[in-house]
């Protein structure tokens, strides 16, 4: 009887509370903290005066000490390009303290969400910073002109003076990242200097296996001790915290990307790994580093432990074979040799691998060296970056939507390995049972 009451008394008042509420949470009716307050008090009347018992919710909050002008040793942050929300109140809500934004790409491309990004990554007291992708691949007047079309575009879009800004240097878009080591290193130093000389902060974002193969990071480390933002993942998929026994050792570390998502955010995750500042200071460390801080947790390696372990997740140096380095395939890789010839075996998707670094077959096509005179097709765990030319929504391996979200055009991707077909059409896997039309490229 009681039930029946309830809802002939106070369905009207519920059911507008419902919809009151369904509006705070729709991106499309997005409503001060004031007006939401007033609202969720009104629905807590309507509903006490129905006689409804309130049982409080309460979600976990991430409470940490961020500042938007600098970040302590082993904070974590994200790295967002158009892609992500413009609104990154939610990351900061995660436990993110800082946000790399990106602002630009060769030299006809901007983030149109950036100014918000960095907006709100100050409005939540992240500590904000910059990206540019580069398309320069080893010419230094290029990356001159990119370096100079970045800084617009963090001045346009509000990026405090004095912060850091990175250039992303990775294969896609043209950019060819097999021009030498020692031009191409020259050429990422002539986009630092330019940052320097604009007030900004110089830093370089590469994975690992680029760092140790394609460029002469050691003359960047040189001018530019610290500036090193590298990305070396694990394992494929979610991670919510950074395992210290997989931390890529080299000199020059200061930003570690050791995931592609972030706590089930769809977003890559960060940790500093020293002191940061918006001057661009490194507050406890003036020189190059080749390992993480240790400290007590078990999921940290301490300097001696890191430099003189080898295992399949950290590098090494091998005489014959050349730098060991982790790797994670993506697609399964079948097994070459040098003349580019299919041999016997293969390596399953998703496991983790060691490989020799990137090398050309005679056959002109990319591969990873696995040692032994074996070879896989480098792409398959490198990958491809593209960018869409069509809206693009996500499918599993039957060929049906695996999610909601759409990646929309302009968007850059990473592939892997070739083309494959579901049902007749053409896709490009992009992650653990995710695929992308390949007509939206």
């Amino acid at each position: 009887m009681n039930e029946l009451i309830l809802k002939l008394i106070s369905k009207n008042r519920i059911d507008k509370c419902e919809r009151q509420l369904f509006l705070i949470s729709s991106e499309e009716f997005r409503l001060t903290t004031t007006k939401k307050i007033i609202i969720k008090l009104a629905c807590a009347t309507a509903l006490g005066t129905a006689s409804i018992a309130l049982t409080q919710v309460n979600e976990p909050q991430v409470t940490v000490n961020a500042a938007t002008t600098s970040v302590a040793a082993r904070a974590l942050g994200v790295d967002v390009a158009s892609y992500q929300s413009a609104d990154l109140s939610s990351h900061a809500q995660a436990g993110s303290q800082f946000a790399i934004v990106k602002v630009s790409e060769g030299i006809s491309y901007r983030n149109p969400k950036a100014s918000s990004q960095i907006s709100t990554a100050l409005s939540n007291n992240m500590m904000p910073m910059a990206y540019h992708f580069a398309t320069f691949s080893s010419n230094a007047s290029a990356a001159v002109a990119e370096a100079n079309y970045a800084i617009k575009a963090a001045q346009a879009f509000g990026l405090p003076k004095g912060s850091y800004i990175a250039c992303d240097y990775e294969t896609g878009q043209g950019n060819n990242i097999y021009g030498g080591k020692t031009p191409t290193a020259n050429a990422i130093i002539a986009f630092m200097d330019t940052i320097k000389s604009a007030g900004y902060k110089p830093l370089l974002y590469a994975s690992s296996s680029v760092l140790q193969n394609n460029i002469d990071t050691s003359s960047v480390i040189a001018k530019y001790p610290n500036s090193l933002w590298v990305a070396s993942y694990a394992i494929s998929g979610r991670i919510d915290n950074p395992n210290f026994n997989y931390f890529p050792s080299m000199d020059g570390v200061s930003i570690w990307q050791f995931t592609d998502n972030w706590k089930g955010l769809s977003v890559d995750g960060n940790i500093a790994v020293l002191p940061l500042s918006i001057d661009g200071n490194v507050t406890s460390n003036n020189g190059a580093i080749s390992q993480a801080p240790a400290t007590n947790n078990s999921n940290s390696a301490s300097s001696t432990n890191k430099t003189t372990a080898s295992s399949s997740q950290t590098t090494s140096s091998d005489s014959n074979k050349g730098v060991a380095t982790a790797g994670y395939v993506m697609k399964k890789s079948y097994i070459y040799n040098k003349k580019g010839e299919r041999q016997d075996g293969s390596y399953a998707a998703y496991t983790n691998i060691t490989h020799y670094g990137v090398v050309t077959l005679d056959d002109g096509k990319t591969a990873l060296n696995m040692g032994d005179g074996r070879y896989i097709m480098a792409s398959n765990v490198l990958g491809n970056s593209r960018v869409f030319k069509h809206n693009a929504y996500i499918y599993n391996n039957k060929g049906y939507h695996a999610n909601w979200k759409l990646l929309r055009k302009g968007t850059p991707i990473k592939t892997y390995g070739s083309r494959i077909h579901i049902n007749g059409k053409s896709y490009y896997r992009i992650g653990r049972n995710m695929y992308v039309k390949a007509a939206n490229f």
